[in-house]
């Protein structure tokens, strides 16, 4: 039995008491001091139980932030994630220290031998001598021969005050100078002071952005007690406890008065309403970036007064609120209708709104509940598809028929290659003429040959790329899905066929159970029909949404998949963050098959925390043996367009 049946079964059982009392029924000396005395004590503990209550009851329901939109992580989010990357073997049962200082030993290792041109022999007698770096701190860190100076008392007061322990200021020293080898390219360095200095509060806590469930009916979601009126009943009885050990009438009548109006409020119940909502938006198909707004209109369709309703509408996880606020509380009237507009900024894909959330209290609001009230809206925002700045970087490839790739053999094309020997049936407007009017013989221009390219678009769209360099920027998914549509267009105006398929994420995680219906495959062809399926998959496909998905990837099975279906001409432009060994496989994996490949990697790494800087250093890492095995890499960096980032690889001589 809890405690408010408990109170209400003594309130009853007193209340009957005090009957029997006046109607003489039981005689009952109610002027005696031991009585009074007994009365006021009660009252007094009853209030200290009040108190109690009211610290330990007093819930309101907490909602949702509509407003704002779902974060996804940065890389190097843990340091546990920034340092398993660099050691051999991450379940190996270490200390945390240890497993630190493995890892950051590997990292070192890493950077010297692909960076500085080092061979391991050559980097292990570096860090053991201290050599590899100039700061003095991260050298011992790393060699357990080296010793350094004590550090000034005015430093060790400074990490005192800082609540920065020591080893900690040694781990964030020396990924900060691991951080500054190799950052532009081979043997080059970074001064210490060009990383951005690690702050112990600058870690994201990043809080999931919570939304309502999808419902189809109108559903109630929790009936709960405020606690509104608890702190008030603790005063009246606190009243009439020192009213009646003091004997003083006039506050034991002002305590009763209070308990009353408490226990009033204590009988009232939220209303059950009967609301609709409507929900309309001002443009249902827009172009990303684009600014809708959504104007909702709730009605009240009972025969009561709500005197307190507060409406929250389910904004779409992956979209932010730009203006005004998707909430609105009020009071509605029997038949009455009250309406609210917000303004939100359109991101690609598809977004289902959610049900919205309708709070209602009673007039003295110790209750509330809470409601579900669904109105399916869909915003569905189709990725640009116009062209690139620049040609797409394609590499040499065999096909079948004239197109955009330039290659070696001569044939058919524009651009010049030899001259030969005439022969008959030469078309006329192959002749050197000019060479016929010099010498009287002739001879047949031979040009390039041109043939069209057969290209795959790969989207890396698996849980753990979806990742920003900040927790509420565009990721990495939206930025290739974008980049794949201008690419796409680019090829396709080019007379090239394309293709469009995903490593992501699916309904069914049993791999031996992928089939084609789970993916995202479009094989390569052309002509306008084939533009509108690219176009409506970029836009809709699950595994291109906006949201991380809640689950992981078998991406080992939809790669078997993809390299199937893939023909021997085939050739791979692979959209990836880079932002683990999977993608780094994946590459390889596709090479080793003989395809020509390219990737494009949208980079979404930071460097405010010490976590990040190795994270950033692990990406580094895999770009630079990727590069090193002849595979091209094109790197994008997030303050930059795709049009920058192909026209900067163009500059640096890649096709």
């Amino acid at each position: 039995m809890n405690t408010t049946r408990i109170s209400s079964a003594v309130g009853l059982f007193l209340f009957g008491l005090a009957v029997l009392v006046l109607a003489d029924v039981i005689a009952f000396d109610v002027t005696s001091a031991y009585l009074i005395g007994a009365v006021g004590v009660i009252a007094l503990l009853a209030a200290v139980n009040g108190f109690t209550r009211r610290r330990e009851e007093r819930t309101v329901t907490e909602t949702p932030d509509p407003e704002r939109r779902a974060t996804v992580p940065v890389p190097g989010h843990t340091l546990s994630s920034a340092i398993n990357q660099f050691r051999r073997d991450s379940y190996e049962f270490t200390t945390g220290s240890q497993r630190i200082s493995e890892g950051l030993s590997g990292a070192a290792m890493a950077v010297l031998t692909r960076f500085e041109g080092l061979s391991k022999r050559e980097a292990r007698t570096q860090l053991k001598d201290g050599t590899w770096t100039e700061d003095e701190y991260a050298a011992a860190f790393l060699s357990p021969d080296l010793e350094v100076e004590e550090k000034p008392l005015r430093d060790r007061l400074a990490g005192v005050l800082d609540l920065e322990t020591s080893f900690r200021q040694y781990v964030r020293r020396t990924a900060a100078a691991i951080a500054t080898i190799g950052y532009g390219g081979l043997g080059e360095r970074r001064a210490p002071e060009e990383i951005p200095q690690y702050d112990p509060e600058d870690f994201e806590n990043i809080e999931p952005r919570t939304t309502t469930k999808a419902v189809t009916e109108p559903t109630e979601y929790r009936n709960t007690q405020t606690g509104y009126w608890t702190g008030v009943g603790a005063l009246a009885l606190t009243a009439i406890g020192f009213g009646a050990l003091a004997e003083a009438p006039g506050v034991v009548l002002a305590g009763v008065v209070g308990v009353g109006y408490a226990g009033f409020a204590h009988l009232l119940e939220a209303p059950e309403p009967e609301i609709s909502l409507e929900r309309v938006l001002s443009e249902e198909d827009p172009e990303p970036d684009e600014e809708v707004t959504v104007t909702v209109r709730v009605s009240n369709e009972s025969g009561r007064l709500l005197p307190d309703v507060r409406i929250l509408d389910g904004v779409p996880p992956g979209l932010s609120v730009t203006d005004g606020v998707a909430r609105l509380g009020t009071s509605l009237r029997p038949g009455d209708s009250v309406q609210f507009s917000y303004t939100v900024t359109a991101r690609r894909g598809t977004h289902e709104f959610d049900p919205a959330i309708v709070l209602t209290r009673d007039f003295a609001q110790s209750n509330e509940r809470t409601f579900h009230v669904p109105a399916k809206t869909t915003l569905v925002a189709r990725p640009t598809l116009r062209p690139l700045a620049t040609s797409v970087p394609l590499q040499p490839a065999a096909a079948g028929f004239s197109g955009q790739l330039t290659t070696a053999d001569a044939g058919e094309g524009m651009q010049f290659h030899s001259v030969r020997e005439y022969r008959r049936n030469d078309p006329l407007n192959r002749i050197d003429w000019n060479r016929h009017a010099r010498s009287g013989e002739l001879a047949t221009l031979e040009f390039h040959e041109e043939r069209a390219a057969r290209v795959l678009i790969l989207i890396d769209a698996r849980k753990s790329a979806y990742l920003a360099p900040e927790p509420d920027a565009p990721h990495a998914i939206d930025r290739s899905v974008e980049a794949a549509g201008r690419i796409a267009t680019s090829l396709l105006d080019a007379g090239d066929t394309v293709g469009l398929a995903a490593l992501g994420p699916v309904d069914r995680q049993d791999s031996r159970r992928i089939n084609l219906k789970d993916t995202c495959w479009l094989g390569p062809s052309s002509g306008h029909h084939h533009r509108m399926q690219l176009s409506e998959l970029l836009a809709s496909h699950p595994q291109f949404s906006t949201e991380p998905p809640s689950a992981g990837t078998q991406w080992q099975a939809q790669l078997r998949m993809v390299r199937r279906r893939l023909g021997s001409e085939t050739q791979v432009v692979f959209l990836t963050p880079l932002c683990d060994g999977g993608s780094v496989r994946t590459v390889r994996r596709l090479n080793a098959r003989g395809h020509a490949l390219t990737v494009i990697t949208p980079d979404t790494t930071a460097e405010r925390t010490t976590s990040q800087q190795l994270a950033r250093v692990g990406r580094r890492i895999r770009r630079f043996d990727l590069q090193r095995a002849g595979i091209p890499v094109i790197d994008w960096p997030a303050d930059d367009t795709i049009d920058e980032a192909i026209a900067r690889a163009h500059a640096r001589g890649r096709r």
